[in-house]
């Protein structure tokens, strides 16, 4: 009882002292500033409870790094390099607020060796409903980019649907599935949005990410691998500065290469 009371007495002296402070304002200056503050909270509380409802974008929102990678060493096997690149990659991304151009992530390895599952806890990590998000968009060349004849259709509706959704959703997530297979006319659809431009038409990309996975260099991933056994040391002694020059020959020779410009030098790779 007696602490009830003495908040109501402190709430009381609250509203005597400003009361006093409000006289020292003119009445048109103070109505003024009390429906400023009014709007601004009344447009924060329905925001917020909007959101409660119905998922919504939050670009400035932290990465809880812990959290990544808690998931990537829980649910990943054989795959230290993935963890700590990926851990890298998009903790740095994120926590720089003025980046220069989006982040992209280049996974190589056979079909099975984790890269689906990767893009999958990244997107989870960034947003609630993975990837059912409406801020994450998946890709798969053989079922969105069938026929080599529509190459250009494909072109522009690729790029008008990436330019569409950052602009409604600055930190949209691509992926794209297949890259090996992927057509050279979609890719170099892609490329405008990965370069350091600080806008392409009015629009800033540079908080977007594109994750590309391919199978391209999966063998010479498994011959690395191998030669790492046969001379007696570890798979997890393998670093990235050893996959990376067979890496490159690699998806060099692939007849679909997407070895290029724009995207081949921004990206962070691991197998």
């Amino acid at each position: 009882m007696r602490r009830i009371g003495a908040f109501g007495g402190s709430t009381a002296l609250w509203a005597l002292l400003a009361a006093h402070v409000a006289g020292a304002f003119e009445p048109v200056s103070v109505g003024i500033a009390i429906g400023a503050v009014s709007a601004l909270t009344g447009y924060l509380s329905y925001t917020d409870f909007y959101c409660r409802f119905t998922e919504c974008c939050h670009e400035e929102r932290p990465l809880n790094t812990s959290a990544l990678k808690l998931d990537l060493e829980e649910k990943l096997f054989g795959q230290h390099l993935a963890t700590e690149v990926i851990l890298k990659a998009l903790t740095g991304f994120r926590n720089n607020k003025n980046s220069k151009k989006p982040l992209t992530l280049s996974l190589h390895g056979w079909a099975g060796t984790g890269k689906n599952f990767i893009s999958q806890i990244v997107a989870e990590n960034l947003y609630p409903k993975g990837l059912k998000s409406n801020f994450v968009h998946l890709f798969v060349s053989t079922l969105h980019f069938p026929h080599e004849q529509k190459i250009k259709v494909y072109q522009d509706q690729l790029q008008k649907w990436i330019r569409g959704n950052v602009s409604a959703c600055g930190s949209s997530v691509f992926i794209f599935d297949e890259m090996d297979k992927l057509h050279p006319g979609i890719i170099d659809a892609i490329k405008p949005f990965l370069d350091y431009y600080e806008q392409v038409d009015g629009i800033s990309y540079r908080r977007a990410i594109f994750i590309f996975l391919s199978n391209a260099g999966g063998d010479l991933i498994t011959k690395t691998a191998l030669d790492f056994w046969r001379a007696g040391r570890k798979r997890e002694e393998i670093q990235l500065k050893d996959l990376e020059p067979v890496l490159s020959v690699g998806v060099f020779n692939n007849k679909h290469r997407f070895k290029v410009k724009g995207l081949h030098d921004s990206s962070q790779r691991s197998s």
